[in-house]
């Protein structure tokens, strides 16, 4: 069986996150799949389409609101099988995620960090969007559980943990697949980082981009304006 999976730790995003994540899997992903949350907070979740994994609250991870660290958690292992698609909870599907669960099985995948916008060989991977063989990785989870201590205070975050842990065993998604939405897609793209210089006037979507990435600000709940965004955050 195929896999979705998140991450919900509150109070950064309240539930709806989650069933708009839920129902967009739904509406774009053709395969019988499993709808997996990893949250601290597994009462509150009363959708029986969604299967809540309780984690325990770990105090570093909560100083300094470090919750991007809960990610560790999706290489423990767990009771399921086949294939798992993490997607952040701030994503937005736009198009079919079948092509994630079909292109180079058995290889870990992810996306290069979006400041390849900027410099295309940036050798850093993003954890918005990522794909693995259920339970092949405990030994990540397991590593950074043993060197908990030093790799919060090594890495700036989950995604420069799994850079050094991944190496070149990875493989990057095509760009064009998921794509940050202030950055590379948003009024066709971003001039130059920190400014509000864009190359367009108007924001266009490549016929390939099936997830836009909300990394930082804004949030998709804050660009409803936006068209592309109201109609398929829903």
């Amino acid at each position: 069986m195929n896999n979705i999976a998140c991450v919900w730790i509150p109070p950064k995003y309240n539930i709806s996150y989650i069933e708009k994540l839920y129902n967009s899997v739904k509406r774009n992903l053709t395969q019988p799949f499993n709808f997996y949350c990893l949250t601290t907070h597994p009462e509150e979740i009363n959708n029986s389409d969604i299967i809540s994994i309780a984690l325990e609250k770990d105090t570093m991870f909560e100083v300094g609101n470090k919750g991007w660290w809960y990610k560790s958690n999706l290489f423990d292992k767990h009771e399921w099988d086949g294939q798992v698609l993490y997607l952040d909870l701030d994503t937005v599907v736009m198009g079919s995620l079948d092509k994630f669960f079909e292109w180079e099985v058995g290889k870990f995948r992810i996306c290069q960090d979006f400041n390849r916008h900027f410099q295309s060989e940036y050798p850093v991977s993003n954890s918005s969007v990522m794909a693995f063989e259920a339970n092949a990785y405990t030994n990540f989870y397991k590593e950074f559980q043993e060197e908990k201590v030093k790799n919060v205070k090594r890495h700036r975050g989950d995604q420069d943990w799994l850079t050094r842990i991944l190496g070149k065993s990875k493989c990057w998604w095509p760009k064009e697949w998921a794509m940050s939405y202030k950055w590379e897609v948003l009024k066709g793209g971003l001039k130059f980082v920190g400014t509000d210089q864009y190359n367009e006037d108007v924001t266009t979507l490549h016929k390939d981009t099936s997830v836009l990435v909300f990394h930082g600000k804004p949030n998709p709940g804050e660009v409803l304006s936006d068209p592309i965004i109201a109609e398929n955050w829903k």
